[in-house]
């Protein structure tokens, strides 16, 4: 595979959600597993910030998973960047969250629990060439 071809597969990964950065246990232990998984993670806590480092990623395929609360805020800005391949959203209402998900064809997944959505996202993962 050349260098070009190499880099047209590069991807980043993002979690976004208010605890993403947080110190609290279950978020030090999701952490742990997706870092241990997947190299070119990058979390967020602060919608703004995450909103600025998109923009400057035009040359990445973006994965992002995404609190609903977030998703519900963020999906609509953002859908339509080249940039960004697939969102991945957990949640603890599925019926509200699936009402502006359905939007989107970018949203792969809505999940209301945690580790199923971080599981369908790496599986995901996995399958991309």
């Amino acid at each position: 595979m050349t260098a070009a071809k190499e880099q047209e597969y590069t991807s980043v990964y993002i979690w976004l959600d208010s605890n993403a950065n947080s110190n609290s246990q279950s978020a030090i232990k999701v952490k742990k597993k997706l870092i241990a998984k997947l190299e070119n993670l990058k979390t967020f806590s602060d919608i703004n910030e995450f909103e600025e480092f998109i923009e400057t990623y035009d040359d990445e395929n973006i994965l992002l998973i995404v609190s609903g609360s977030y998703g519900r805020q963020i999906v609509p800005q953002i859908h339509n960047l080249p940039q960004l391949f697939a969102v991945y959203v957990y949640c603890s209402d599925r019926v509200r969250n699936l009402e502006w998900a359905k939007q989107y064809t970018k949203v792969c997944s809505l999940q209301t629990n945690t580790l199923t959505c971080f599981t369908a996202f790496y599986c995901y993962i996995l399958q991309r060439p």
